[in-house]
């Protein structure tokens, strides 16, 4: 793989669409079946909840626009809350590489001496970049083994 290397890591327009689709989704049920709007600490939840992450996400997909960077020392990658801070992971810290599969994607783990760091599928741009990341990660793994 040439180095170095520069993926968008952003949340996928169709998680942001299924969250908006699935807040008014429920309020349209409940309109249907009840006849009015949803009220009740749960069904608000289960309406505005998703509208609200939906929104969240809109905006820092737009507004914080992130890279996963693999240089030719370290991962630059994305983390915290909302994937804002980015952190550098040397390759030479890299002890173990693992996936996990998820019912709508998966996550790629990453274990270091300093913690634990997760490369998840929805926020590449897709399928493809996932896998040479993996593929990358496990080879680096191998080699210093």
């Amino acid at each position: 793989m040439n180095l170095p290397r520069q993926y968008s890591y952003n949340p996928r327009s169709w998680l942001i669409v299924l969250l908006f689709g699935a807040g008014i989704a429920w309020i349209a049920v409940n309109g249907f079946l009840y006849g009015h709007r949803p009220f009740g600490i749960i069904s608000l939840m289960f309406s505005f909840g998703p509208i609200m992450l939906g929104s969240l996400l809109a905006v820092r997909r737009v507004a914080f626009q992130r890279y996963l960077v693999l240089d030719k020392e370290a991962l630059l990658l994305p983390t915290g809350f909302l994937r804002l801070r980015v952190t550098r992971i040397p390759y030479f810290s890299i002890e173990r590489v693992w996936q996990t599969r998820l019912p709508f994607g998966a996550v790629l783990s990453i274990a270091t001496k300093d913690g634990k760091f997760d490369v998840v599928s929805a926020m590449l741009p897709d399928a493809d970049s996932y896998v040479d990341i993996g593929k990358f990660l496990q080879s680096l793994v191998d080699s210093t083994a």
